[in-house]
């Protein structure tokens, strides 16, 4: 269960930095919202917070529904998510 939320979530994040998701989120104008914008930046801080959510649900269940090496790998790509983002905030 935890699994399947965890995987959409990945999924989610993914695209939102496809050009596709972005031209689907375009404003009133038609200008599309890049990952970059203010928008864009607050949809993946809170898919990145929602995956680690789930994987905290996932190792408190006592990595029943995937192995450790591969929840580690799931958290460690977010926090390299997140790390990329306060990069380009600050920049």
């Amino acid at each position: 269960m935890f699994m399947d939320r965890l995987f959409n979530e990945t999924q989610r994040l993914a695209a939102i930095f496809s050009a596709l998701e972005a031209l689907r989120l375009a404003d009133e104008h038609g200008t599309p919202r890049g990952w970059a914008s203010p928008f864009g930046l607050l949809q993946i801080i809170r898919c990145c917070a929602r995956i680690l959510e789930l994987s905290s649900c996932v190792a408190k269940a006592g990595y029943r529904e995937c192995d450790q090496e591969t929840l580690e790998a799931i958290t460690s790509e977010t926090r390299q998510v997140l790390y990329s983002v306060q990069a380009q905030i600050a920049a």
